[in-house]
């Protein structure tokens, strides 16, 4: 069988030779130099040069003639960096397929970044001052001292101060009344005051030996006696049910709380420096964040201040007594005073 197939082969080439002598003899060019052979053989090596822009027109036309329903496909194709690793990614570039016209570079996008409030220093010139509780609602009550009555006394006393110092001073409540953290929240934001200063003072009953001075400002907390004291502060609010979304988006979305930190950090500083001359035992119980609603409700950089603790008997008698309560209000000062100066300082340009 192989022997025949060998033999067909062997014939058909010598068929071949011998068509090609006899054209030859005729005067004929050899087959590979004739004309027609020789431009197919043009055309197929030139053929990838021809085909590239007729596929380019045709899928122009494609293209602009797109329906209006269909969709280009992209093809993204990343560049990559020629150096080392330590060299910056290069941009993406795009392609509109199948045109491969070059439609733009797509760079990536930069991470979003919040806006320092430092950016906008702003003047404070009015401050809200909230006297906590009053009326029906005492607050702490121990060792015969009311704090709705202590809070009142350190409002009137830091009142003085402030408006002696020129600034304008709005209180929530001016005698023993009661006022709802919802009405409180009215006042300074109708006011529109810069900031907003609530006076409290904490009691600890599982912890009477201690004493000590915290100021918090608009947060969320994981701490369950904090949230305690929040629950506590906050049961008067004057709030419902319908406005306990609002009130949450304002403790974990608010553009006030770096303001409202800074502030309690200058507050709790001048606090705690200046009663612990008095007062050696005196502990420094930090800056906190807490939800308390007269800090969600508020507009302005707004904190609260513990400034002093009924549940200890020595601290107690300390702040039944106009000296102490008069220190109190001059700390307070002090740390607002500080507040407002940093922020009323020109900033000096390229500083």
């Amino acid at each position: 069988m192989r022997a025949e197939k060998t033999e067909r082969v062997r014939r058909r080439l010598l068929e071949a030779a011998v068509a090609d002598n006899l054209e030859t003899i005729r005067g004929l060019p050899p087959r590979a130099l004739r004309r027609g052979n020789r431009v197919w053989a043009i055309w197929l090596r030139r053929a990838p040069l021809l085909l590239i822009p007729l596929t380019l027109a045709a899928s122009t036309y494609i293209a602009a003639n797109n329906p209006r329903g269909g969709v280009a496909p992209v093809v993204r194709a990343a560049v990559q960096p020629v150096t080392a690793a330590a060299e910056p990614a290069a941009p993406t570039v795009q392609y509109d397929a199948p045109t491969a016209t070059l439609a733009h570079a797509v760079f990536p996008a930069p991470p979003l970044q919040r806006v320092k409030s430092a950016a906008f220093p702003l003047s404070v010139r009015r401050v809200v001052l909230d006297a906590g509780h009053g009326g029906s609602d005492a607050g702490a009550t121990t060792f015969g001292a009311a704090e709705k009555d202590i809070t009142l006394d350190i409002g009137r006393r830091l009142t003085a101060l402030l408006e002696k110092k020129g600034f304008e001073v709005v209180t929530t409540r001016e005698d023993d009344s009661t006022v709802a953290l919802r009405e409180r929240a009215r006042l300074a934001n109708e006011s529109r005051g810069d900031i907003f200063v609530s006076i409290h003072v904490n009691t600890i009953l599982k912890y009477t030996a201690s004493r000590g001075i915290e100021t918090y400002y608009l947060g969320p907390t994981n701490d369950p006696s904090l949230t305690q004291l929040a629950a506590s502060e906050n049961s008067q609010s004057g709030y419902s049910l319908a406005d306990l979304r609002k009130l949450l988006d304002g403790v974990y979305a608010d553009a006030r709380r770096e303001e409202s930190q800074q502030l309690a950090a200058t507050v709790q500083q001048s606090l705690y420096s200046r009663l612990k001359e008095s007062d050696p035992g005196l502990e420094n119980w930090g800056v906190k964040k807490a939800p308390f609603i007269v800090l969600v409700a508020t507009d302005m950089p707004a904190i609260l201040a513990e400034v002093g603790c009924l549940s200890n008997s020595h601290e107690a008698q300390l702040l039944r007594t106009d000296a102490h309560r008069q220190k109190i209000a001059e700390a307070l000062f002090q740390g607002i005073h500080a507040y407002a100066a940093a922020n009323d300082t020109p900033q000096k340009k390229g500083t």
